[in-house]
């Protein structure tokens, strides 16, 4: 079946769960937040263990098949939550996950998290299988126009009722971006309860946070323009970005990149390079720029310092993540070369 996110809640209300969640998009507030009520539905219905794996090079499917058949240690119901970063499947990917389908277990309940996927996977047999047996929840960023209405429902659900002219200066102030705004309206909960809001109190409580947005930040790094790209960071950190957020939006771009200049190095033009990866008209010159500034194997490189930033803030790893991003900031504006850390510029 397929899912909007709002159905979510309603879905869960009316049945038990199903045996596979299909979640996909590429806005990182929306895709977190509904990876967690199906987390948390599935701890209310008694899973307790989350077994996670994380499909990067040579990804071993067949692990997940095991895990679904095999039986915990202490006997407890599992979720097994896949992150496909790249969303590409093999065939070994898709037989597992056919076979997956054939006889789910009961007892566990498979999350596949994919970031936004084509028509043509969606249409593939086994990718129809997967949602015959389960559901696709795909989610989409909201656009400009639909903001004020998605920031309004927001307050409305925490108990704040903003008069009209109200949302639409928060809508102004975040200028599209989303976690901005989901942290401004907690925010004004807590100063200043439920009950009626006005432009006052938004002007009072709201910090302009468009020009410290998390996009803009990372464009204000592939344009070179490391200090400011930095102050960014500090900011964002302040304000209480969460560090998996920051480091999803990082990664995309730096993957991007990499294989942009990969195809560049092949002999392909940029401007190919561009199509083939469907870069945006108005994001065109930014990335042209940072392929023309910046060597292909630095992306390389901050590939491999975000898969280390990854593993510290799961607490596998050593190390600050900010210190990280750092270092990938100034490595994407040409400041410094891989190999010297932030503390060096």
């Amino acid at each position: 079946m397929k899912l909007r996110p709002n159905q979510i809640k309603e879905h869960f209300a009316k049945g038990p769960l199903l045996p596979v969640y299909l979640l996909s998009g590429d806005e990182p507030l929306l895709m977190q937040e509904a990876a967690d009520q199906i987390r948390s539905e599935a701890r209310k219905a008694g899973i307790t263990e989350r077994e996670l794996f994380l499909v990067e090079n040579n990804f071993e499917w067949n692990h997940l098949l095991q895990a679904g058949n095999s039986m915990s240690l202490f006997g407890d119901r599992k979720l097994l939550e896949v992150r496909n970063e790249k969303g590409k499947f093999d065939d070994a990917a898709k037989k597992a996950l056919a076979t997956y389908c054939d006889n789910p277990n009961p007892d566990n309940i498979l999350l596949l998290i994919l970031p936004k996927i084509d028509k043509k996977t969606q249409s593939a047999k086994w990718f129809q299988q997967l949602e015959t047996v389960g559901a696709f929840i795909q989610v989409w960023p909201v656009e400009a126009a639909q903001l004020p209405q998605w920031i309004h429902q927001r307050m409305r659900s925490v108990g704040l009722e903003p008069t009209r002219e109200a949302v639409q200066l928060l809508a102004e102030r975040v200028e599209g971006n989303l976690l901005a705004a989901a942290q401004e309206v907690e925010k004004l909960i807590l100063l200043r309860g439920e009950g009626p809001l006005d432009v006052r109190d938004i002007e009072e409580a709201v910090a302009d946070h468009a020009r410290y947005s998390l996009y803009d930040m990372v464009d204000e790094a592939l344009q070179g323009n490391y200090s400011h790209a930095i102050k960014m960071l500090h900011f964002l950190r302040s304000s209480g970005t969460e560090p998996t957020v920051l480091l999803w939006a990082l990664s995309k771009e730096i993957r991007t990149l990499a294989g942009m200049a990969q195809l560049i190095d092949n002999g392909l033009a940029p401007a190919r390079a561009l199509q083939e990866y469907k870069v945006w008209e108005n994001r065109k010159p930014i990335l042209q720029g940072a392929l023309q500034r910046v060597p292909g194997r630095t992306f390389k490189h901050c590939l491999v310092e975000a898969a280390r930033i990854d593993q510290a803030i799961k607490g596998l790893g050593q190390g600050d993540p900010w210190d990280g991003f750092t270092n990938l900031i100034l490595w994407l504006a040409g400041k410094v070369k891989p190999g010297l850390m932030a503390l060096d510029a």
